[in-house]
């Protein structure tokens, strides 16, 4: 077997776990989809557990403004997504469990899209009853949190406590959904 066709598998795998790289918003066929996520290179190292989290203004999906800084008092799990990434679309019944579970108590899902295409997004949040709060701005991987929370891959879940500070960051829901869970159990627990 030649070194090339022994390495051809090795690079293919490489180039679809980081499919996101390329900043282009092209769709991954079905046969090319993994729970890896979506990947982009770009971090905030500074953003540690116990950091407040970063302030920011987003349309919601009616094209209201809506700043983070509202939630204060509220246990908020922050979900960054997009429809265009297969993992993030298989972790939507998730999302909609921990919802369900925790929306009568001091909780707030709030959903992050990456979506350029707004209509689209907010076509598939209707469409998919997704109820929780969601914001976007349009633009991709320079989405203005995604950037000033570092996200280099989607879907990406951060837990703040009522006091607006980082106690779980960048988990994948398909993953680490118990983790998810038992934190925010734990945060709405304290008074």
């Amino acid at each position: 077997m030649s070194l090339i066709t022994f390495c051809i598998p090795f690079i293919a795998s490489a180039i679809l776990i980081s499919c996101g790289d390329t900043k282009t918003d092209t769709p991954i066929p079905d046969q090319q989809k993994d729970d890896a996520g979506q990947q982009f290179t770009q971090t905030n190292s500074q953003l540690d557990i116990g950091s407040k989290a970063p302030e920011f203004t987003m349309n919601d999906i009616d094209g209201n403004p809506f700043t983070l800084s509202s939630l204060k008092g509220k246990v908020v799990m922050i979900d960054f997504w997009a429809t265009w990434c297969p993992p993030c679309v298989r972790s939507i019944p998730e999302a909609k469990a921990i919802w369900n579970s925790f929306k009568k108590q001091d909780f707030v899902l709030l959903g992050i899209s990456l979506d350029k295409d707004i209509s689209v997004w907010k076509k598939y949040v209707k469409d998919q009853n997704m109820s929780w709060t969601h914001v976007a701005d349009g633009q991709f991987w320079d989405n203005a949190a995604a950037i000033q929370y570092g996200v280099g891959s989607i879907p990406s879940v951060w837990i703040l406590d009522k006091e607006g500070t980082i106690v779980l960051k960048d988990v994948n829901p398909l993953a680490e959904g118990e983790k998810i869970r038992s934190t925010i159990t734990e945060l709405l627990a304290k008074k």
